[in-house]
């Protein structure tokens, strides 16, 4: 997970953001609420910071259209930007000196591993994360 500013923000020269650093920032995410979202609980609410103001975009390629225009900031894992915004003027800004990992859990029911989208999924994610 990483900060995800406009190449042009200032918070790009910087190669670790701080919780006070995204405090006067416009933050773009998915339509849920703040609370929801792991940097704002494990990395914002930590430190008593709050975004100036949270603004939601319905889909992964209009928050990093509104990052890339300069009007906001957001934060995405990395190999969510790679797929859908390679080739935007956005530059990642690590989350603090140590980061923020992040983990998916995945679970199946009894004999739902043999359905073939469930087994090509867990195979995918296999191959990618251990």
């Amino acid at each position: 997970m990483a900060v995800r500013p406009a190449k042009a923000h200032p918070l790009a020269e910087r190669g670790v953001a701080q919780p006070q650093d995204l405090l006067d920032e416009e933050l773009i995410t998915v339509p849920v609420s703040l609370e929801r979202l792991d940097f704002h609980t494990r990395f914002l609410v930590p430190a008593h910071g709050r975004p100036r103001r949270h603004r939601t975009a319905e889909t992964t390629d209009l928050m990093l259209h509104l990052v890339a225009a300069s009007r906001g900031v957001t934060v995405l894992p990395d190999w969510l930007v790679r797929e859908d915004g390679a080739d935007l003027p956005l530059r990642p800004v690590r989350l603090g000196p140590a980061g923020l990992p992040k983990s998916i859990h995945l679970g199946t029911r009894r004999g739902e591993e043999a359905v073939d989208y469930i087994a090509g999924f867990l195979e995918l994610a296999r191959e990618k994360g251990g």
